[in-house]
């Protein structure tokens, strides 16, 4: 399976996971009066909707290179990443502003032993799902895989602060709602700008990897005419494809077809270790 039915399968997993707990989170969530459950619905809604942008990300960015577009259209994918960003900040600002008040005027919650189980069932899934999407994306090299598979990894930890401040909640009758609410806003916010950072550095061009540098650089070193390499430079066309120049140091004394010949080969080389 290539790289993009990969990234459109765990999407559609995804897609399908969070719009199942977005129903019974809803429903659980409307049941008892809970604002953090609400909104923990609201959130696996939008990881619904960014599992859908993404999708149509990867289709576009999959076109083959035509006369315009030389390149290719992988950078599509972090058009999308932006706009997933974007969405989710929104989210977190909404939960932000519908929680803030709850703190000074909380409402009465009804916990019951069904919603309570839903809620740790939700924590279970979250975390499994995080980390099935986190371990694919680091695996086909897909930051909006990543990012997602690590939102849900830590929706399942909030989702366990939902957990336990219901349980304080029945035992003390403590209300701790809004402070959750808050809590939760905050998280999904930095979340979000961090992706924004992320992403717009790499539609900016960022500095290339020294590791990665390096390894390039050992690899055409290791070819006996060639006596050193400078002035490497990567530019990068999406999260697969990169196009560079390096300047080699050979013998004055190589023809242009040996020159040719030994670029082919060093080229090759890097492709096939490499990439």
């Amino acid at each position: 399976m290539d790289r993009d039915k990969k990234i459109i399968n765990t999407s559609i997993i995804g897609i399908i996971v969070n719009l199942i707990l977005v129903a019974f989170k809803a429903t659980i969530g409307i049941l008892v009066n809970s604002i953090a459950i609400t909104l923990d619905a609201v959130n696996n809604l939008t990881d619904a909707l960014s599992s859908i942008i993404t999708i149509i990300g990867t289709k576009l960015a999959g076109r083959a290179p035509d006369k315009d577009h030389p390149y290719g259209y992988g950078r599509i994918e972090y058009f999308s990443s932006v706009i997933i960003a974007v969405i989710i900040l929104w989210a977190g600002l909404t939960a932000l502003q519908e929680s803030f008040p709850k703190i000074f005027a909380p409402d009465v919650t009804g916990y019951t032993t069904v919603s309570l189980i839903i809620i740790a069932v939700a924590v279970v899934v979250k975390f499994v799902l995080g980390r099935y999407v986190k371990g694919i994306g680091e695996d086909i090299n897909s930051q909006a895989l990543v990012a997602s598979g690590s939102d849900a990894f830590f929706d399942s930890i909030l989702s366990l602060s939902t957990l336990v401040a219901a349980i304080i909640s029945l035992i003390w009758n403590i209300s701790l709602e809004g402070i959750l609410g808050v809590i939760i806003a905050i998280v999904i916010i930095k979340a979000s700008i961090e992706m924004l950072q992320e992403t717009v550095n790499s539609m900016i061009g960022s500095r290339i990897d020294s590791e990665l540098s390096l390894k390039i650089k050992d690899k055409i070193n290791s070819f006996d005419k060639v006596h050193g390499s400078y002035d490497l430079v990567l530019h990068n066309y999406g999260p697969e494809q990169s196009i560079g120049s390096v300047h080699i140091e050979v013998d004055d004394t190589l023809t242009a077809k040996q020159i040719h010949v030994l670029s082919n080969m060093i080229s090759g080389t890097i492709y096939d270790d490499l990439v």
